[in-house]
């Protein structure tokens, strides 16, 4: 359990440092996380199924994969309410975003289980696959110094003591 802690922590302090460079105009890996988002946003998950990497699917047929987010956004009454994705940011080894890429989104979403809704800040990355962006792996930021690095512009909500 330690090692596996010691790992997820590790890989999110990596995957923070090494995007220092927007991407070049040209590239837009935007445009695959834009279908990815879409799709599941109007529960089309077999055409989200064609955005990402076998990662993102943990190696699940399209069948397979296709049925776990039926149950989940389905059965859980998930509802994307809006998406707001940002400029592409360049990875180490990838300074001109030709192969992976990271791209900030702002999430805001319900399900049945929280039906006040909330916001989430994401950083997608990127990889390039032919001619087409796909999700690799997404990270969820709760810290509040890393949201304030990646979405200076945005508000934070509160959460906290809402109800009675």
């Amino acid at each position: 359990m330690r090692s596996t802690c010691a790992f997820v922590i590790l890989a999110s302090i990596s995957f923070m440092l090494v995007a220092e460079t927007p991407c070049p105009l040209h590239e837009d890996p935007g445009v695959g996380l834009e279908g990815y988002l879409s799709a599941m946003q109007r529960h089309r998950f077999e055409d989200a199924y064609t955005f990402l990497t076998d990662n993102m699917t943990d190696g699940k047929s399209l069948e397979d994969w296709v049925k776990q987010q039926q149950y989940f956004y389905i059965g859980g009454e998930v509802v994307i309410f809006a998406m707001s994705i940002r400029d592409a940011w360049a990875m180490q080894g990838s300074d001109d975003c030709k192969a992976q890429a990271i791209v900030p989104n702002v999430l805001k979403s319900r399900d049945k289980f929280n039906n006040q809704g909330t916001t989430e800040f994401e950083l997608y990355k990127m990889v390039k696959n032919g001619d087409a962006w796909k999700v690799d792996s997404i990270e969820v930021l709760f810290e509040k110094a890393e949201i304030v690095k990646w979405f200076p512009e945005d508000r934070i909500p509160e959460f906290q003591n809402q109800h009675p």
